[in-house]
């Protein structure tokens, strides 16, 4: 190759839908938090210059693969190769919206499908007070609303019914309601952050009213590069200015926007790899969110604002703020409404179904328990919910399930019952772990350790049969024995028949909290960092077989693709925590490093990819400051010991020099090996960022990486030309280096004769922007005259 829609077994359950179904209209409020859970070629490309990303790297790495292009922050770039460009010539506004809109935060898509919604005959009072305010018109209604609750009061619900209620009122009315919703998900790669905010809300506002088509679509041929804009830009140019386009808007009817889950907006890391001055922390994004809905009410549009979210206190203050005090209507979920009589209503209901599950003819459907359990749930409908889960099992009796809930008496701290709302529900969650055999739970106890480090969403495959499947691999147990061992989680845990997706495992985030600890899980607390070094020591192994004799083999089993893939999150994650305990682990685990051809494993991390990454590659991390050793040697202290001193200097070189052996060899190469477009630019971008760090040192020019791009005949291989042509179209702090790096570049490329249109485009503005200095030296300068 190189030369130099899931179906529910009968009885299961999960939070997406009772047994046997998946029926929009059954889910309630217990379940749903957990979905709250083209430009022109003459723009200038030095418009984000890219140095600071060096000083910002990505804490969470994510697998976009069902993302329809990758998030900056505030910037976001199609899923083209060349992103630099977006041609909309060809495409219509809406097109060009849905090509950048986060579709997963909209209410009917199919990643939120079935969405939440309650129970029917609950919530019927602030159902109907939301419904009630966005339809009445008088001068003295507040265009903002603000239903606030603590997790599990069912806001994402809430929302959701909300949405249908209206939504089924269209044809009353002669329009529909709803303007656009936006559903908030801190795991989901473009739900968890507001780059995707605006464009999202302006697709949907465009489809809801279709006379603002015709002005969008002006609006982003006049300015094609919208979708890179500032969120403030966007919000202007593709919702503001088309609705006044309009003229006299109070012939339109008024349309409500719904956005839920601001609190879980948290402007991941991973964005900040875009240049900015300043990195946004996940309450300043999420006061921004919400100056973004303050500024579109203030133009005075037919909208109003539905906004769910927990009651944080930066959200509260800000809320209360004077911007906002005479435009906000505040609902508080836990003072409205008769909630024992809603949690009554639902488990009735719920337990006449399991009831006829058992019994067909409906001989047997008293339920003893069924009244101490809506007391014991304190009104609170995620107990309730979680209890009928846990209940719901093909494998037992879920009378006597329901009879040990209620009649467990087990000691807790009176810390524990008097310190939280929720209580009895951490209390629920302890029985339910005890419902595990005791002989069984130490095995219990280890698969979730690596279900909680392999929590940081990772490059798998998205089953969660799947996922656990190689996780029983990577831990060298028998296979299927993790799905076994987590089965009496299954009230907490979304395993049912393994279609869910890993990342989604978590039925509430409530029980992630309760594992992590101590004193709410006492016994049953999750020692993250067990499973961190068990399957990071896997994985390391795993590549220590890896070797350039078989560099060419194009298929890897499953374990080494894993360890390729995921070896660089797994290290960053240990270095925040488990090696700052541990300094004898760190120890051993750079050992294992230096004992490995990092070589062969840098370049099949590129070469033997299994997904498609397409914001940045498994190894980005590598190539931020302060640079790859100092990424091993973390926390480690060279003035410790002589011991210590040497294996830093040991990993220190092992791991520049494969790095430099790699590039090298990459750059060299004759024949490239087909790898996918996103992988190729991620590539690109990283061979291109470890320039940077190579040119920072005195003898850079020796370097075998800048020696591979000088070497003649070497820029007639596209993609070395694809290396040189982003070291043309970025900017660097020191451009006296990067000008010096490229010149022998453009001799070559001269003497090679090597020309194509993004080249010559890109060589253009470089020298431009350096005309005052090297004129003489430009050949493109009568080009740029």
């Amino acid at each position: 190759m190189l030369g130099a829609k899931r179906q529910l077994s009968k009885g299961s359950t999960d939070a997406d839908g009772p047994p046997l179904q998946r029926r929009r209209s059954s889910i309630t409020q217990g379940d749903s938090e957990r979905h709250g859970e083209n430009g022109d070629l003459t723009l200038n490309i030095y418009q984000q210059p890219q140095d600071d990303r060096l000083m910002n790297p990505p804490a969470v790495y994510y697998n976009q693969s069902f993302s329809s292009g990758p998030i900056f922050n505030g910037a976001i770039y199609g899923n083209v190769y060349n992103n630099t460009h977006m041609h909309v010539s060809t495409m219509d506004g809406l097109q060009f919206l849905y090509q950048h809109a986060a579709t997963g935060a909209m209410h009917e898509s199919d990643e939120r499908y079935p969405p939440p919604l309650c129970h029917p005959g609950t919530r019927d009072v602030v159902i109907g007070r939301i419904t009630g305010w966005h339809l009445i018109e008088n001068d003295q209604k507040k265009g903002i609303l603000w239903v606030h609750a603590p997790a599990g009061h069912g806001k994402t619900a809430i929302a959701g019914t909300v949405t249908e209620k209206l939504g089924a009122m269209k044809e009353e009315l002669g329009f529909s309601p709803i303007g656009a919703t936006f559903y908030f998900w801190r795991t989901s790669p473009e739900r968890n952050s507001p780059a995707r905010f605006m464009i999202t809300l302006a697709y949907q506002l465009a489809q809801s009213i279709p006379e603002l088509q015709p002005h969008v679509n002006a609006a982003i041929k006049t300015e094609p590069a919208i979708a890179k804009m500032a969120l403030e830009r966007q919000l202007v140019k593709l919702i503001v200015e088309p609705f006044k386009s309009l003229g006299n808007l109070t012939d339109i009817p008024n349309r409500l926007v719904i956005v839920d889950g601001i609190d879980e907006c948290i402007n991941s890391d991973r964005e900040s790899r875009v240049v900015k001055k300043y990195a946004e922390d996940q309450e300043a994004v999420q006061v921004r969110v919400l100056d973004l809905i303050h500024c579109l009410h203030s133009h005075h549009l037919p909208l109003s604002f539905l906004i769910l979210s927990r009651p944080e206190a930066w959200i509260k203050q800000h809320l209360e703020s004077k911007p906002f005090h005479e435009e906000l209507e505040v609902i508080d979920l836990y003072e409205i409404g008769d909630h024992m009589n809603d949690v009554a209503r639902f488990v009735r209901a719920e337990l006449s179904r399991i009831a006829k599950s058992l019994d067909p003819a409906g001989r047997d459907g008293k339920w003893p328990e069924e009244q101490k359990l809506v007391w014991k749930s304190g009104g609170h409908m995620l107990y309730a919910a979680t209890v009928i889960r846990h209940i719901d099992d093909p494998y037992d009796d879920p009378r006597k399930l329901l009879r040990d809930i209620i009649e467990d008496d087990h000691e807790s701290s009176p810390d524990i019952e008097h310190s939280t709302p929720f209580s009895s529900l951490y209390e629920l969650y302890r029985q339910i772990m005890r419902s595990c055999p005791p002989k069984n739970r130490p095995h219990m106890m280890q698969v979730l350790e690596d279900v909680m480090a392999f929590d940081q969403t990772r490059y798998v495959e998205p089953r969660c049969d799947a996922a656990l499947r190689l996780l029983d691999r990577m831990s060298m147990r028998l296979a299927g024995n993790g799905l076994k061992a987590l089965r009496p989680l299954h009230a907490v845990l979304r395993i049912g028949n393994g279609a869910e997706s890993i990342a989604n495992i978590f039925v509430h985030s409530s029980f992630q909290t309760f594992l992590k600890s101590a004193h709410l899980s006492l016994e049953f607390t999750v020692d993250r960092h067990k499973g961190q070094e068990r399957l990071l020591s896997s994985v390391l192994d795993r590549m220590a077989a890896l070797t350039m004799d078989e560099i060419n083999e194009k298929h890897l089993g499953d374990r080494p693709l894993f360890a390729l893939n995921n070896w660089c999150p797994f290290w960053r994650e240990a270095s925040k925590g488990l090696f700052r305990e541990s300094r004898a682990t760190h120890i051993r685990m750079i050992e294992k490093i230096i004992a490995t051809d990092f070589t062969a494993c840098f370049i099949r991390s590129y070469l033997n990819h299994r997904y498609d990454f397409e914001t940045q590659s498994p190894l980005s991390p590598l190539f931020y400051l302060p640079g790859p050793a100092k990424f091993f040697v973390g926390s480690l202290k060279s003035d410790e010991c002589a011991a210590t001193l040497s294996i830093i200097d040991k990993v220190t070189s092992h791991v520049l020099s494969s790095l430099d052996e790699a590039f090298a060899f990459l750059l060299g190469a004759t024949n490239f090996p087909p790898i996918s477009q996103s992988m190729r630019k991620c590539l690109v971008d990283d061979c291109e960022q470890y320039l940077r760090l190579v040119t920072a040192q005195a003898d850079w020019r020796e370097n075998k990486v800048v020696q591979a791009l000088w070497t003649r005949g070497h820029q007639k291989n596209q993609f070395v030309q694809e290396v040189i042509e982003g070291l043309y179209s970025s900017i660097w702090r020191n451009r006296t280096v990067q000008e010096e790096l490229m010149r022998p570049i453009e001799d070559a490329l001269e003497e090679e004769d090597v020309d194509t249109e993004m080249l010559r485009l890109s060589r253009s503005i470089f020298w431009s922007v350096s005309m005052g200095t090297y004129v003489e030296q430009d050949p493109l300068r009568k080009t740029i005259v």
